[in-house]
């Protein structure tokens, strides 16, 4: 059985692709307060092609992070869509891997992505336990001004 959303994706981004296109990636950086979509195009000439963005492609990737929720383990911070034709849509999750935020979000985007989607803290990567304890101190030092 194919997961809905994302087929969804898929169709959504194939629909919406130029005349002659090769390949369409699509790389997402998320957390609950902040979203991030890099969108490239490759024509079937090798030169680079280009497409707007279908606003459901954003709104079901939003989706996505809810429903690959695992309580305890978390969801991704950023996923990835290579979309060929004929090909079926190949989909990435990384639920551990800095995304390199540029420019960075603040630590609080990332507390309350941590109070929205819970970790065990056994599944809260080291980059994020230092992120977090950096902003952390950061308020500390504000508090006592």
């Amino acid at each position: 059985m194919t997961d809905p959303v994302p087929a969804e994706i898929a169709t959504a981004l194939g629909n919406a692709a130029p005349p002659g296109w090769a390949e369409i990636v699509l790389t997402v950086s998320a957390t609950v307060v902040a979203n991030d979509f890099a969108l490239q195009v490759r024509m079937r000439d090798g030169s680079p092609g280009s497409m707007e963005l279908p606003a459901p492609v954003k709104a079901a990737f939003r989706a996505l992070r809810d429903e690959m929720y695992e309580p305890g383990r978390g969801t991704w911070f950023s996923a990835k869509v290579v979309l060929r034709p004929d090909s079926p849509a190949e989909f990435t999750y990384d639920l551990d891997g800095d995304p390199n935020w540029w420019p960075p979000l603040h630590p609080s985007a990332f507390t309350r992505d941590l109070e929205a989607y819970p970790r065990d803290d056994e599944h809260v990567p080291a980059w994020l336990r230092k992120l977090l304890d950096e902003g952390g101190e950061q308020e500390r030092l504000r508090a006592q001004e």
